[in-house]
């Protein structure tokens, strides 16, 4: 993504070769007005909240936004053309009247389109020139609402200090290649040899090979060619890139992450280390980053005049939403009622208690997936699953509602459940006339990657499956998705297996798709892609 013309090379890159663009679910202003909320904000509702994102691309991360918040105002920006162009041709499409995508270079925005509630910059501040980096914090501090929140994201060291030999590496190996396929290819072909290249395992071959397996190789040529290969990638320390924020009257609310904030798997004596760093939030985010071995930050900034209470309250915690795809290691029966049961969510997060309650909330969480629950329901959930289970404790005392709130903000800060301001209009079960959202149906027709209303990507490949999204515009029922599924078959559109064999009896075909579908649109629901 580009916005400044301070590099004239800049706005031609982007529009040579698009940069992949996506959702990011950790730029939400429902998720930057939870983590404002915990820590004694008020921000503005997120339903009707003025938004406005530098570097938008073709405003992938700003649409699926004002597609859910018809209330809401968005302004995107971007120096490339062919991607604003792109934007606003699905704007277009999906009629949205509450979103702007504007070809404009950063350093000439004017000010004067504030009060933005929520400013988003991912992906740029380290791309950039200083210039730059100064004129973004410089509309953050100007552009911001009194009690707004911005997400910034960059590069840090010391984690950074990897990036930067293999970036260095690569550029040196490219030297002369115009192509940028030649130097994507020749770069990463470098690296990948480097890595394969050692006979006697040491620490620099094991790095490399890391660095290879679990980064390199899995980014996109386009990622990439931006990224590691891109004329400015600059890293920071923490402090430095507070010191920065400071100087245009700026404070750390929080990282976007919020178990990122917080120290995990590490021996008891780093836990000794941070409390001896005193209360400067700085210091110990600092010291985190040491510990970590940090390379991304994805950090929130609001106005220093902002009074910020770091000690969470558990009533904040109660009046929030809450959310979880944690399941239970093996299934839980009745018989584990009372025994310790593991329970495991995303990126390797789990939770192990033999406490009754949490775990009838957990279970009430998994199944509701991936709709947010208010603190009460759940309550109220957990306890019918409890006396469901057999369960003769009754956990219903005010100091069992503070334990379970303790245990959700623990469970939160182990990246186990999510917190939430608001709900998006989820179907947890398909209707009768079952209705995905037009982004999805629309992206559908534009490639395999489409946003579901969790505001994340997922991958919907095959033809048949496409199909079935295209039909869930709310006019069909079962018969009728049925017999367009059939027809998109026997046409050839698509395809039907069994057993690895091709179906091709009508009959046959429909028999099979009728023994799916309910399947099939559970499943939907379960992504996050069907509306209520």
């Amino acid at each position: 993504m580009s916005i400044s013309k301070s590099d004239p090379q800049c706005a031609n890159r982007y529009d040579q070769i698009a940069y992949p663009s996506c959702p990011y679910v950790q730029t939400h202003p429902d998720r930057l007005a939870t983590l404002a909320h915990l820590y004694g904000m008020t921000p503005a509702p997120i339903a009707q909240c003025r938004v406005l994102e530098l570097g938008c691309g073709n405003g992938a991360n700003l649409i699926p936004m004002a597609l859910q918040l018809p209330g809401s105002e968005f302004l995107g920006i971007d120096l490339a053309a062919c991607p604003i162009q792109k934007g606003r041709q699905q704007i277009s499409e999906l009629g949205l009247a509450n979103i702007r995508l504007e070809e404009a270079d950063v350093m000439e925005f004017s000010t004067r389109s504030g009060p933005f509630d929520y400013i988003i910059a991912h992906g740029l501040y380290s791309w950039v020139p200083q210039d730059v980096q100064d004129k973004i914090l410089e509309i953050v501090q100007t552009c911001l609402a009194s009690q707004g929140v911005a997400y910034i994201s960059y590069n840090t060291m010391p984690g950074g200090h990897l990036r930067m030999m293999l970036r260095e590496m690569m550029q040196y190996h490219m030297r002369g290649l115009k192509s940028p396929e030649q130097q994507v290819s020749q770069g990463s072909s470098l690296v990948q040899l480097i890595a394969n290249s050692q006979i006697k395992p040491n620490s620099y071959g094991i790095l490399l090979q890391q660095e290879w397996e679990q980064r390199i190789s899995q980014r996109t040529p386009q990622a990439l060619f931006h990224d590691e290969l891109g004329e400015y990638n600059m890293n920071f320390y923490f402090h430095e890139f507070m010191a920065q924020a400071a100087h245009h009257r700026l404070q750390f609310l929080a990282e976007a992450e919020f178990a990122e904030m917080h120290p995990t798997n590490f021996q008891p004596c780093v836990g000794e280390l941070l409390q001896e760093l005193g209360d400067d939030i700085i210091v110990r985010q600092q010291y985190l980053d040491f510990l970590k071995g940090r390379r991304f930050r994805q950090t929130l900034l609001c106005h220093d005049s902002v009074q910020i209470e770091r000690n969470i309250p558990l009533e904040r915690v109660i009046s929030l939403l809450v959310a979880s795809n944690a399941q239970p290691s093996p299934p839980m029966s009745q018989a584990t009622l009372d025994s310790p049961v593991q329970f495991c969510g995303p990126h390797h997060s789990s939770l192990t208690t033999a406490h009754p309650l949490i775990k009838a909330t957990l279970l009430c969480l998994g199944e509701n997936w991936p709709m947010p629950l208010s603190f009460e329901a759940l309550w109220e959930m957990a306890h019918a699953r409890l006396v469901a289970l057999g369960s003769t404790s009754h956990f219903d005392t005010p100091e069992d509602r503070i334990d379970l709130a303790k245990a959700l903000l623990l469970c939160y800060g182990g990246s186990l459940v999510e917190l939430h301001s608001w709900a998006p209009r989820l179907a947890l079960k398909p209707g009768d006339y079952p209705l995905v959202s037009p982004l999805a149906r629309l992206q559908t027709l534009q490639g395999t990657m489409v946003t579901t209303l969790c505001h994340i990507s997922v991958e919907i490949s095959g033809a048949l499956e496409k199909r079935l999204l295209q039909l869930l515009d709310g006019t069909r029922d079962r018969s009728m998705i049925l017999q367009a599924l059939e027809e998109t078959i026997l046409s050839g559109a698509a395809t039907l297996l069994q057993n690895g064999e091709l179906v091709h009896d009508a009959a046959k075909v429909r028999a099979l798709l009728a023994a799916e579908l309910e399947s099939q649109l559970d499943h939907l629901a379960r992504l996050g892609l069907l509306l209520a």
